[in-house]
């Protein structure tokens, strides 16, 4: 006779089992690409953020180094401005004491000049100082306007004429053409004229003899005009909208004889804004200059 029997695999190698582990380890294969997928997006993610980051500190990294740059050269233009007068009182005093030791002492005739040289150079010095004061006042907003009602024409004139005895000495042509006789508006009397004559003088220093300095008021209703054009140098385009700023200065190699701080044109923009004007400028280097404020 014989016995008929059937031996069962373990559970663990039945169809079954197989099946699970297949399904086990597809769960496991795509957890695992799921994983490295996420794991390197979040290395793609986390290296763009570091770029960026190091692009951002890089570009903060070149405007720190440009701001000290123009810093620098805002203060070296401003030692020049500085130096100058205090060399020039500096050996007056020097030719006053030397004279003074001579038998005859120093005559009166020359001792007025020496005076008249000192008191110049004295007035040159201070007002760069209140410039520096008068720019940290307003920057800080403890700077206050006196703003009452002005005759514009008369300010700018009186302001440009302050002016014309300086000017017409270094041979240039000073012309002031206002469109109208009278135009009464809202300002600060002092500071506008402040602003015309740092413009003037301004135009003076960069316009070679034979030039021309002219100042036009025109009307705009509600608004006026006031016009500043020379036949100077120029000031080159790139230039434009750093001019009035006393930390974007350029170099000019030529401030301790100009005179160039910079600060009459920073000034200048900062009383205008205070006013609620504009202030521009439209130049090409070679072609002179035209400052336009709008009151």
């Amino acid at each position: 006779s014989a016995v008929k029997f059937i031996i069962k695999l373990p559970i663990w190698k039945s169809k079954a089992a197989i099946l699970i582990y297949l399904i086990i380890i597809t769960i496991v294969i795509y957890r695992t690409i799921n994983s490295v997928k996420r794991l390197d997006n979040l290395v793609k993610n986390k290296t763009l953020q570091l770029t960026k980051e190091m692009e951002k500190n890089d570009k903060l990294l070149k405007k720190v180094i440009e701001l000290e740059k123009r810093k620098n050269n805002y203060f070296v233009n401003l030692s020049h401005e500085l130096r100058t007068p205090l060399n020039v009182i500096s050996s007056t005093e020097q030719l006053v004491t030397e004279l003074n030791k001579s038998k005859d002492g120093i005559g009166k005739s020359k001792l007025n000049g020496c005076m008249q040289v000192v008191r110049r150079n004295t007035k040159r010095l201070l007002n760069l100082i209140n410039n520096i004061i008068d720019t940290a006042k307003i920057e800080s907003g403890s700077y206050q306007l006196n703003i009452r009602e002005h005759d514009i024409v008369y300010i700018v004139e009186e302001a440009t004429l302050s002016l014309k005895d300086y000017i017409e000495r270094k041979g240039i042509e000073l012309i002031i053409d206002p469109e109208m006789e009278e135009k009464i508006i809202k300002c600060d009397e002092h500071e506008i004229e402040r602003c015309i004559v740092n413009l003037v003088s301004n135009a003076a220093k960069f316009t070679p003899e034979g030039g021309t300095i002219e100042v036009t008021i025109e009307d705009l209703d509600e608004k006026v005009k006031i016009i500043v054009k020379d036949t100077g140098i120029g000031i080159d385009k790139k230039y434009h909208d750093s001019i009035f700023n006393r930390f974007n200065q350029v170099i000019d190699q030529g401030a301790e004889s100009k005179g160039g701080s910079g600060l009459g044109l920073t000034i200048t923009k900062q009383i205008i804004d205070m006013h609620g004007g504009q202030i521009s400028v439209e130049s090409e280097l070679g072609k002179g200059c035209k400052f336009i404020i709008i009151l």
